[in-house]
């Protein structure tokens, strides 16, 4: 037996698969005829594909390209009624939701938009989008100022750090023992690991992490799941003082275990939430620390005219909700703040300590006076008559609905409660009937879907980037597939001539087969390989792909396919929907119904160049 054709060629990122490889690796052993000559020799390319994974000194950060206004087609008219407003999701055609496809809304479960009698929103990161750059930075830089005064950091180290606000993304893991940060597939197989900002040699990674006695959940007080886009600063800063810590300049350091680093840094973010530093601040100026969207005010008001009933359930306490909320609705701020956005909804939930909420169904819920901001004691959620002559108007009117949503005029503000309050006031008896939008894949989407069977949407604002990606590199998965069918056939045409060699009368008639596959096997692993990691570099110069690792789904991925029945990239994308929209899940797909082979005999020759003579004027990057 023999192999036939030229086998490949690696140069500048461009890799060369020759057609006789390709007849070999299929399991043709039988000689053919022009071996070796004039074989349909060439390459497929595989260009802009080096690792997720790979060192920080030398980052090519890739521009978060986001929708311009001019590219949306959605109407903003907020002087419309709101039955008009409800003629906006007829102007927006399949074909255009095809063609801008991260405005869409993605569907993992099936779901009936007529059997939904309330839909709620998150308010942070749902409702409030807020800018990372100005934010999250704020947010480290109190941090910092905490871990300095209150739990004795050297000033000198933390005023020199600088926070990268595009560094972390969500779905990873912090390994707080360790001092490591880890992206995982849907498996929990680790894939890519840094210490510090320094990655884990692939060695270490598998000890680790990989090849253990017991299998690791990646749970308990060890780790911590950044869930929230709250965490990449977090997260970030831990990153910093490992290498700082390891650097053993910092005697302070040195007595810190990384795991107590870690538990501090969130101490002092919970102080900073406490003592009001940084919702002063956007109260002060929330136009420079949240990004105001006109789509919101005819969304509500379209979602109100269909019939649904619309909550905000949050866990800001009152006080900075209505900050934020009259930004968002009215533009206004400080002095001018009113209750007009109340107007909006038909139940209003501060304070709700989710994911708690979803569990607890005996938490004592409390009726905000909106005036004042004081907490009013209830019966269950029903209000009570406190001895005394009662003056407050809203209470009296409160009295007369008892434990209900009004259904006209502002809505009620309650703070705290749990999941029974909020069916009992918006008349609900199951939670099928309830659709939650939120951002955070534990506190509002896995805890609201497992436990009491709200249906749910995740909001991904990461999800805009990562199809632009797609779209920019829409050729590079196909090409990648057929370069791994290829190498999976050929690395069983080593095991194959392996078997031979060492199982037949004439084992040296096999052993140039051997070598020969061994070589085409090892050029097309490594070809593959960094064909992946270059494609995962073009999402994040550091943790690639979000919603994959490696050619698996990752961990955050897969947890958006069970727990979210849709997702989009943005709340204002539901307002390119009617209310009344069916969304259809695609159909499952196992290995067995994919004919993984199709990619392998599909593999047509025309796109393959010749090794070694690329076309005049090429240019290999």
């Amino acid at each position: 037996m023999e192999i036939v054709g030229a086998c490949f060629a690696m140069r500048n990122g461009v890799v060369g698969v020759g057609v006789g490889a390709r007849a070999y690796a299929r399991g043709n052993g039988e000689q053919r005829k022009g071996r070796g000559g004039t074989g349909a020799t060439g390459a497929a390319k595989v260009s802009g594909i080096s690792g997720a994974g790979e060192s920080r000194k030398t980052p090519t950060r890739g521009k978060r390209m986001v929708p311009n206004a001019s590219e949306r087609t959605h109407v903003s008219n907020l002087s419309a009624a709101a039955t008009k407003e409800l003629k906006h999701w007829s102007t927006r055609t399949e074909a255009e939701r095809r063609d801008c496809a991260a405005t869409k809304i993605y569907c993992n479960r099936s779901l009936n938009m007529n059997r939904i009698d309330a839909i709620g929103f998150d308010m942070d990161y749902t409702l409030a989008m807020y800018k990372p750059e100005t934010f999250e930075t704020m947010s480290y830089n109190e941090t910092v100022k905490k871990l300095v005064s209150a739990y004795g950091y050297p000033k000198e180290l933390l005023e020199s750090f600088e926070f990268d606000p595009n560094y972390m993304v969500r779905g990873l893991i912090v390994d707080k023992k360790r001092g490591n940060v880890l992206k995982m597939d849907r498996h929990n197989y680790v894939k890519v690991a840094y210490h510090g900002f320094t990655p884990l040699e692939t060695e270490e990674r598998l000890k680790t992490y990989c090849e253990t006695s017991v299998r690791q959940s990646f749970s308990g007080a060890e780790y911590s799941a950044l869930d929230t886009l709250f965490s990449m600063g977090e997260a970030y800063l831990f990153s910093q003082l490992v290498e700082a810590k390891d650097s053993g300049v910092y005697p302070v350091l040195n007595r810190k275990d990384f795991m107590q680093m870690y538990d501090e840094i969130r101490a002092a973010v919970d102080l900073c939430h406490r003592d009001g530093s940084l919702k002063h601040a956007v109260a002060a100026n929330p136009e420079h620390f949240i990004t105001a969207d006109s789509d919101l005010v005819p969304l509500l008001k379209a979602l109100r005219a269909s019939g649904k009933q619309v909550f905000l359930l949050t866990n800001s306490l009152w006080d900075y909700t209505n900050v934020v909320m009259n930004y968002l609705i009215d533009g206004k701020i400080g002095a001018d703040k009113t209750l007009d956005w109340l107007n909006l909804f038909d139940v209003v939930l501060t304070g709700s300590g989710k994911p708690g909420f979803f569990a607890n169904d005996s938490a004592t819920i409390f009726e905000v006076d909106t005036v004042t901001g004081a907490l009013h004691n209830t019966d269950n959620g029903a209000p009570l008559t406190p001895i005394g002559s009662v003056s407050d108007v809203t209470h009296k009117e409160a009295l007369t609905s008892g434990l209900r949503a009004t259904g006209t005029g502002p809505a009620k503000v309650y703070q705290g409660g749990s999941y029974t309050h909020l069916h009992a006031m918006l008349g609900v008896e199951f939670g099928s009937r309830l659709l939650y939008v939120g951002d955070h894949i534990y506190g509002d989407i896995l805890r609201a879907k497992k436990q009491i069977d709200w249906r749910t949407m995740l909001v991904v604002p990461e999800l805009a980037h990562e199809i632009e990606c797609l779209q920019k590199n829409k050729e590079k998965p196909h090409a990648l597939r057929r370069l791994r069918t290829l190498r999976d056939s050929l690395d069983d045409q080593v095991a194959r001539h392996a078997w031979l060699a060492a199982n037949a009368d004439d084992s040296t008639s096999n052993a140039a087969e051997l070598a020969r596959a061994k070589e085409l096997a090892a050029t097309a692993r490594t070809a593959h390989r960094e064909g992946m990691r270059e494609y995962h570099k073009s999402f994040h110069y550091v943790w690639g792909q979000l919603m994959k690792a490696g050619s698996q789904n990752s961990r955050f991925a897969f947890q958006v396919e069970r727990y979210a029945c849709l997702y989009t990239s943005h709340v204002r994308n539901m307002w390119g929907y009617s209310p009344e929209k069916i969304f259809r899940a695609p159909a499952d797909m196992s290995p067995h119904d994919l004919e993984t082979d199709e990619d392998f005999h599909d593999f047509d020759p025309s796109v393959l160049k010749e090794p070694g003579r690329a076309e005049e004027g090429e240019h290999h990057g």
